[in-house]
């Protein structure tokens, strides 16, 4: 748990607090200050619909659409100029949207190098007090009626995270063809404290992200503090057991979801069409495919790679040597070093499972640098897709859920 010399950071919460959570995990973060481009769905609203559809058709004149139905000529200028101003827009579901620019903080954190799923509010730290080296508590009702909120300091010996990647940055918001409105970084690092939920299930404790759905990477974390450290196991024995995590999808689930989304709007043949839009979400699930089956089969994969690791990977998974090179020689952070430790990890399993990660993670790679349509871009869709489904169809990934 390497020592207490955190216990003077800021804690933030990254999302309002369920009223029954009564135990809280505290790790080490860096936290950035961005301005983000926001998609909000607004009330269905039958005439603007209409009117936007037929401007997305390719009719922009407001004296012809009025006369297509029939409604006074300043009702439409009005409604095309509220659309404007709001940036507003009919999305492929049916759903109206707009688009405005918010300002918030994206964290990573320390001791699994990950960045957190959405971005944090502008909020006050929370006042915790710390009653032991490794243990916190902070009251959320009143001194009349107190209601304390039992946390636990998991520190890391790490203390240097990257800044975020224009694809981690990509993932917060639908990034347009203006290169103003895409999320941005305003502020240089903060260290600081997140505070993250812990709940209890019959398989062992696990820790929610602000999503609330599990947090895959920081719960085998914890699990692995749990056996190194009595104080930990002993504070994990008070974590009431709940019954299930009602409507919590897997995090990979979660992210598929979004990368089918993006793939339907980010069509190669669409004029707005770019590339980093979808190779975010790409990366994503390829990180979240790497937590779910290292859960799934209890992997730990400790050890960074070294001298002959490449080699390794070449024989094993079938990859040129200059590809395996590429995945084992990548920086801290990256999916590509990531997904290289797990193949590193799970060299002795036979699992086709495997290969196409090691194929997919060298095919991101290399088209990290697209920016245009591409047909190899839509091909890496298309298998990613089919490697997580294969995941959450298989066996072990129905036991999960």
């Amino acid at each position: 748990m390497v020592s207490g010399g955190r216990r003077d950071l800021p804690v933030y919460l990254l999302a309002d607090l369920p009223r029954r959570t009564r135990h809280m995990l505290l790790t080490p973060a860096f936290r950035w200050r961005v301005i983000v481009e926001q998609v909000k769905e607004i009330e269905h609203d039958v005439l603007l619909e209409t009117v936007l559809r037929i401007r997305d058709v390719g009719e922009e004149s407001p004296t012809r659409i009025a006369d297509l139905l029939q409604l006074p000529e300043d009702l439409i200028r009005h409604l095309l100029a509220w659309a404007a101003a709001d940036q507003m827009k009919v999305a492929h579901d049916g759903q109206l949207q707009t688009s405005a620019s918010g300002v918030g903080w994206v964290y990573r954190d320390i001791a699994t190098g990950e960045l957190w799923p959405d971005p944090g509010d502008e909020v006050p730290p929370l006042a915790t007090r710390f009653i032991s080296s490794f243990r916190a508590e902070f009251n959320r009702g009143t001194p009349g009626r107190p209601d304390i909120v039992e946390c636990l300091l998991l520190d890391t010996p790490e203390t240097t995270p990257a800044d975020p990647t224009n694809f981690e940055l990509a993932r917060f918001s639908r990034a347009s063809a203006d290169p103003n409105r895409r999320t941005a970084i305003v502020s240089s690092g903060e260290l600081c404290l997140v505070a993250s939920p812990v709940v209890g299930l019959a398989a062992g404790c696990i820790v929610q992200t602000s999503r609330g759905v599990p947090h895959l990477s920081l719960s085998r974390h914890l699990a692995k503090a749990a056996e190194q450290y009595q104080s930990v196991s002993r504070w994990l024995a008070g974590v009431p057991q709940a019954t299930a995590l009602r409507g919590t999808e897997l995090p990979l689930g979660r992210a598929l979801s979004e990368l089918r989304d993006v793939a339907d709007d980010q069509m190669p043949a669409a004029p707005t069409f770019e590339a980093v839009a979808v190779l975010s979400r790409v990366e994503f699930c390829l990180s979240r495919f790497v937590d779910q089956f290292e859960y799934l089969h209890g992997i730990h994969p400790d050890a960074a790679p070294g001298p002959g690791s490449a080699a390794v990977l070449s024989a094993r998974f079938g990859l040129p040597e200059g590809d395996a090179g590429l995945l084992t020689e990548s920086g801290r952070g990256t999916i590509s070093l990531k997904v290289a430790r797990l193949l590193l990890a799970a060299s002795d399993m036979d699992s086709p499972m495997l290969k196409d990660l090691a194929a997919a993670a060298v095919q991101f790679a290399a088209l990290a640098p697209t920016t245009g349509p591409s047909s190899a871009v839509t091909a890496l869709v298309k298998a990613v897709i089919a490697l997580c489904d294969q995941l959450m169809a298989s066996r072990e990934g129905a036991n999960a859920q």
